[in-house]
């Protein structure tokens, strides 16, 4: 019995025999071609090309219908980036000034995509260079397999299996849908990978990002995946087995429990009533969201339109996908464009050169004010989708005021055309800040006075507050969110939201993470935004708390310097043995 780490994804316990593929095609060295080979090569990849694009057109075709809506959403990315004119035309030239042969090309080409993407600073966008390389690695695999022959086909069935692989597609998990897999494993991903949204969809476990898991792991030898811990432990021992049987029980017992909450309201034992939304990428998660309880979106991240394109999202299509999700929520909250001048947004062209560290550079609300036209388009899409429900637009990346009076000048442009074409709008719609900067935290009485509403994004306040990139393996030990520092800029928004009454919502991991739950109602938080999935849980917990029975540990937590004092008071606090109490006794 031996034991991998992974990044655990989705829910639940698996246990069963693996079945290994080996699927990546490897990168062997560089091979040059003669001078009339040239044109041979070139008709190889575009032919590798378009076998590609229609082997992904035809899976596209037969996504059942009960297939999560996400999948589709995956195969449409993919399909245009196999489709994309640039793809195509770089890998040409490598071909042409370079004498390569087509993988050779096409390889090399993969190596300078996978450096930009290495240099953004946007953990969500750095993740789409899992999308490139499984794009990438089809058209390799078309390459070598219609000069060696076809692929080993699975069977008809992988039930109860632990699938291992280096990677999985979407392709291949429409594939793999109908085979009642148990469980996956693969080498690459991230938690917020293609396949960690699609384990999560599945509603099945799964373990990403372990280095080595095709190698380690033997065809056939039995596994036991972990979803929550993250860990894959190969041949289990009886005692082993006899643990995590038990464990998936109660992980059973526990689900059933949380479904059961669903139209509950999350009130706390002492009567504060608590807002529960979604933080969503793509239309088709409203049903995620409504399935999970939420009661709206916190947090509608509008990137996913304008990745893995040709040209820009137009405003009809813009307006179409947001008109889609506010119709079918009591309200939505949509982030404009969170991009930055290391992402190509613009028909594949650079909106500027990759900055040395992006994460402090022309991104958010400063790539918005400098490329007013793409904002502007934005803004009218936003807007006239207000006319079909309520709507807030959040603004991200706020430093200081004056980018804010800048963005309300540009509304206030945006509301006097549609007049003048006489369009049908909401002209209240609520303006909002994501309190992500450091000096935003430190200033969140200036901008609770300027705005409609706050939005702490506890993910980027966290890596700029430490200091860290926390998925660097060389400093992630260093992100910490009870740091003291990050609890009292939350702290100081959260009073901020209060002293000059407006609302003040959390959006990042803190809000989805039920460890925290008890300490950021402590801490006067009344809006958590989160993964759907999420929802329950957090929900759960409140519905078990009383936040006057809060206050003392949260004041301890607060007032602590030792890392590891906090982390205990913090286990004492969710723990505690809540009392049932009337609103009257708090309030004597």
């Amino acid at each position: 019995m031996f034991s991998l780490q992974g990044t655990g994804v989705g829910s639940g316990i698996a246990i069963g025999p693996a079945y290994v593929i080996q699927q990546s095609v490897t990168a062997a060295a560089m091979r040059r071609v003669e001078e009339d080979q040239i044109d041979q090569e070139i008709a190889r990849f575009e032919s590798a090309l378009k076998t590609t694009s229609e082997r992904l057109a035809k899976t596209r075709g037969d996504v059942p219908d009960n297939a999560p809506k996400e999948i589709a959403a995956f195969l449409d990315a993919h399909i245009m980036m196999v489709d994309d004119p640039t793809l195509r035309d770089a890998t040409v030239e490598i071909i042409q000034e370079h004498r390569f042969s087509a993988e050779s090309a096409l390889i090399m080409h993969r190596n300078q995509l996978a450096e930009i993407f290495e240099n953004m600073e946007d953990e969500y966008l750095r993740s789409k260079k899992d999308d490139v390389d499984q794009v990438i690695q089809q058209i390799l695999q078309q390459l070598v397999f219609s000069d060696d022959g076809e692929q080993d086909e699975l069977g008809d069935s992988l039930d109860g299996c632990i699938l291992v692989a280096h990677d999985l597609t979407p392709a291949d998990t429409v594939h793999f849908m109908g085979m009642n897999m148990g469980a996956f494993v693969t080498n690459l991903g991230s938690p917020i990978s293609h396949v960690a949204i699609l384990a999560g969809s599945l509603k099945i476990p799964a373990v990403v990002g372990l280095h080595g898991a095709v190698r380690h792991i033997a065809h056939g030898t039995t596994v036991a995946v972990d979803a929550r811990t993250g860990k894959v432990i190969v041949e289990p021992d009886e005692e082993t087995l006899k643990t995590l049987y038990a464990r998936r029980e109660e992980y059973e017992r526990h689900q059933s429990e949380l479904l059961a909450l669903k139209d509950l309201d999350a009130v706390t034992r002492d009567g504060e009533k608590v807002t529960l939304l979604a933080n969503i990428e793509l239309p088709e998660d409203i049903e995620h969201a409504l399935n999970s309880g939420a009661v709206g979106v916190g947090l509608y991240r509008t990137e996913y339109l304008f990745m893995n394109r040709v040209q820009l999202p137009t405003e009809d299509e813009q307006f179409e996908a947001y008109k889609e999700v506010v119709k079918s929520l009591e309200w939505v909250t949509i982030r404009t464009l969170d991009l930055g001048a290391d992402k190509q947004v613009d028909g594949g062209r650079k909106q500027g050169n990759v900055a040395i560290n992006p994460a402090l550079g022309l991104r958010a609300v400063r790539f918005c004010l400098r490329s007013v036209d793409i904002f502007r388009t934005q803004l009218r899409a936003i807007y006239r989708a207000s006319a079909f429900g309520e709507v807030q637009c959040l603004i991200p990346m706020l430093s200081n005021l004056d980018e804010l009076t800048q963005v309300t000048a540009l509304i206030d442009e945006v509301k006097r055309d549609l007049d003048s074409e006489n369009v049908v709008y909401d002209p209240t719609v609520k303006i909002g800040g994501m309190i992500e900067v450091p000096a935003a935290a430190i200033t969140a009485d200036q901008f609770a006075q300027a705005l409609d509403f706050l939005s702490v994004g506890t993910n980027d306040l966290i890596q700029y507050t430490l200091a860290i990139d926390r998925v660097d393996d060389d400093v992630n030990y260093l992100y910490d969110p009870l740091h003291s520092s990050i609890l009292r800029l939350i702290k100081n928004v959260l009073d901020a939201g209060r002293k000059y009454d407006k609302p003040v919502s959390l959006c990042g991991e803190m809000a989805s993470d039920s460890r925290y739950t008890r300490l950021l109602l402590g801490m006067g938080l009344r809006i958590f935004s989160m993964d759907p999935g999420a929802i329950p849980e957090v929900k759960q917990i409140i519905r078990q708390s009383n936040v006057f029975s809060t206050l003392d540990y949260v004041d301890k937590i607060m007032a602590c310097p030792d890392s590891t004092r906090r982390l205990d008071w913090l286990s004492h606090l969710n723990v505690a043995e809540i009392p049932v109490l009337k609103t009257a006794q708090v309030q004597s």
